[in-house]
């Protein structure tokens, strides 16, 4: 028997609220990749008695790496993100279109015709609810389990 007790409308709750904090998490993402190079610009330059063009400051360099280096961050966690709210969508879809495949069949099995021997006793299957050996045949309820 399985392990797993999946709650479809307490997985949607928790996939709701995470995808809520995805978005802010992107949004503070975009965020600092407007701000930081206009923060970066705005820190001020390098410049000299040279006439050659202006060079970024320090702490304009400094702003500028830690950019550069959050936004492969920033944008792995979104992507793991991504794949782990759509993994848990998809494997809770799958949880409950087993569920539902598996009452159908039950329900199928339940519903057949039972197969009686000549004793008047049950014939019992592999398919037969309650059934684990036999392996007579099925035949359409001639032997008493008419309709």
């Amino acid at each position: 028997m399985s392990g797993w007790d999946v709650s479809p409308s307490g997985v949607s709750g928790v996939l709701g609220r995470a995808a809520t904090a995805a978005e802010g998490l992107s949004k503070a993402g975009e965020a600092m990749q407007v701000s930081l190079p206009s923060a970066a610009h705005a820190a001020g330059t390098i410049s000299g008695p040279s006439c050659g063009p202006e060079r970024m400051g320090p702490v304009g360099s400094a702003l500028g790496e830690f950019l550069e280096k959050k936004a492969r961050e920033l944008g792995y966690i979104a992507a793991r993100t991504g794949h782990s709210l759509t993994g848990a969508l998809e494997a809770t879809t799958a949880y409950v279109h087993g569920d539902l495949e598996m009452a159908a069949n039950k329900e199928r099995q339940a519903l057949r015709d039972p197969v009686i021997d000549g004793t008047g006793k049950e014939v019992l299957d592999d398919t037969t609810p309650g059934g684990e050996h036999g392996g007579g045949q099925h035949d359409g309820g001639r032997h008493g389990g008419g309709r």
